[in-house]
C-alpha cells in the first residue's frame, strides 16, 4: 500500500513537472530583443545595444536557437587625385600636384550565431549550444511570456518580446 502510495505520488510529480516545462517552452518560444542588460549590477544597455546592433535571440520549442545582430564597422577610404601636364619641350608628364582626400565609410555586418537550448537542472537554468561560442550556462531568474530574465555570471539579460 504505501509503495502504492508512493509510487502515485511520484507519478504525479513528474506529470507537474512535465506540464511546467512544457509551460516554460512555451513562454520561451519566440523572438526575444534585450531591454536591459547589466554587468555586476550596473547597467550596461547602451554598450550592449550600440555593440550588437539590433540583437534578436529566437528560441523555437523544438529546442534550436539563432541569435542575430549587426556589427557598424568604421573603415577609412582614401583617393589620390593626380594632377598632370606634358611637356611639349622634353615630352614627358610632369606632376603639378597630388591631392589625398579621405572618408569614414560605416559598415554594416550581420553576425549569426545557431545552436540547440535546453532546460536543465529542473527547468531552473536554460543551456545552450553552438559551434561558435560553445556552451552557455543561463540562470533562469524570472520568466513569463513576455519578459524573460536570464544570469550570466555576473551579466543579466533582461529579454522582452
Amino acid at each position: 500500500m504505501k509503495k502504492t502510495i508512493f509510487l502515485s505520488s511520484l507519478f504525479i510529480a513528474l506529470v507537474i513537472a512535465g506540464c511546467n516545462e512544457k509551460n516554460l517552452i512555451n513562454q520561451i518560444d519566440g523572438t526575444w530583443h534585450v531591454s536591459k542588460y547589466a554587468v555586476a549590477g550596473a547597467d550596461q544597455t547602451r554598450w550592449f545595444d550600440t555593440t550588437k546592433v539590433n540583437f534578436k535571440w529566437t528560441f523555437s520549442g523544438s529546442s534550436s536557437f539563432n541569435q542575430t545582430w549587426n556589427t557598424v564597422s568604421k573603415y577609412t577610404v582614401y583617393t589620390n587625385d593626380t594632377f598632370a601636364h606634358l611637356d611639349t619641350t622634353t615630352h614627358t608628364y610632369v606632376i603639378d600636384s597630388v591631392t589625398t582626400v579621405s572618408a569614414v565609410v560605416p559598415t554594416t555586418v550581420l553576425n549569426t550565431v545557431k545552436g540547440d537550448w535546453y532546460l536543465t537542472n529542473g527547468n531552473q537554468f536554460l543551456e545552450t549550444r553552438d559551434s561558435l561560442t560553445g556552451i552557455h550556462l543561463y540562470q533562469i531568474i524570472d520568466h513569463s511570456s513576455s519578459s524573460l530574465h536570464l544570469l550570466d555570471g555576473n551579466k543579466d539579460y533582461y529579454l522582452a518580446k
